[in-house]
């Protein structure tokens, strides 16, 4: 062989040598850092999924828990995709239990602060001694009320039979016979309130009425009796009241008898007739006053069971009378009950 052909030969012999050397370095350090990778790519799985005791992230839930089991194809991955749900469910459980305690503690303490929630009283106990509005104490004051009312009136009219000016107008019963009898005549005949104005002889008849159907006599008893006993006026005239309004004062002698009907066809004649109004204003203001009062409970009395038949429209005569009490009722033992009363009417009529 020639020497150049040799030295030609070794030479390509050392450049591939030399050539295929970094090839198997690059190789390798290729295949070194794929297993390093590969090494830690593992070791961040295990230490998201397989690590005992894990809690899951914040935005896991019920539904989503189920997916690092899918992709885990051992048993042991799937035990521990479990295991987060028990911790979590643990501390759910936790949380209801303390919301519990809080608001049983809240209820326990607007009960001892005396708010609505009250703690629930236990079954079987009786209390001693009733409240003063329940129906069980009501009834029996009410009953004794209606007593001592009626006791008032006997003794109004025990009070007439014992005054000398009573022994001229020469009664031939007790005052309390007498005018029981005089009242339940009134109201066997009441006025006439609707159509009053249609002829004159309607509007004569309704000014003279307690004339006509009481007598010259008793009109003038009547009279006496009005100035002489003015003070107590307001008195009977509220016991009176009093008896008609209450149900359960029905039985007692002064109202057992009583046609109610009667009594509103006489309110609706001093409120909304010529005659009533004129024999009204006739009298003095006091007794004026108080008779235009009850007037108006009765009608409004009717409004609330339902039964104004004419229709009388409150809300001027109490406006009225709101003024008339007003500046010149100072004389008068109830003028502010009063007043209070017709200022709830007033409003209730608005």
């Amino acid at each position: 062989m020639d020497p150049s052909d040799e030295n030609n030969h070794n030479s390509s012999s050392s450049r591939n040598s030399s050539n295929f050397l970094p090839a198997v370095i690059v190789f390798l350090v290729l295949v070194i850092i794929g297993g390093i990778f590969f090494y830690f790519k593992s070791e961040s799985n295990l230490s998201l999924f397989d690590t005992p005791g894990s809690v899951l992230p914040p935005q896991t839930n019920s539904s989503s828990s189920e997916k690092p089991a899918a992709a885990s194809s051992t048993d042991r991955a799937d035990s521990s995709a479990e295991q987060p749900l028990t911790v979590v469910k643990t501390k759910q459980e936790t949380a209801n239990e303390a919301d519990e305690l809080l608001s049983n503690a809240e209820i326990a303490q607007n009960g001892l602060e005396g708010n609505t929630v009250s703690a629930p009283v236990p079954q079987g106990t009786m209390q001693e001694t009733l409240s003063p509005t329940s129906p069980e104490a009501a009834i029996p004051n009410v009953s004794m009320q209606c007593e001592e009312t009626t006791e008032g009136i006997d003794h109004f009219y025990q009070h007439l039979d014992r005054q000398q000016y009573m022994a001229t107008y020469g009664l031939t019963t007790s005052s309390k016979i007498h005018f029981t009898n005089l009242i339940e005549k009134l109201l066997a005949n009441p006025p006439q309130v609707t159509r009053e104005t249609d002829d004159l002889y309607t509007i004569l008849k309704n000014t003279a009425h307690f004339f006509r159907i009481s007598g010259k006599d008793n009109i003038l008893m009547l009279k006496g009796i009005l100035d002489s006993e003015r003070d107590s006026l307001e008195n009977i005239l509220a016991d009176y009241y009093f008896l008609i309004s209450c149900p359960d004062c029905s039985d007692t002698p002064y109202v057992m008898n009583v046609d109610r009907q009667a009594l509103y066809e006489y309110a609706c004649f001093f409120l909304n007739t010529m005659g009533g109004r004129l024999y009204l204003f006739r009298r003095d203001a006091l007794s004026r006053m108080v008779v235009t009062y009850y007037a108006i409970l009765l009608i409004n009395q009717a409004n609330d069971q339902n039964n104004n038949l004419h229709g009388i429209d409150l809300k001027p005569s109490i406006d009225m009378l709101i003024a008339e009490m007003e500046g010149g009722g100072s004389a008068l033992k109830k003028q502010a009950s009063y007043l209070d009363t017709l200022y709830t009417l007033k409003q209730k009529y608005q």
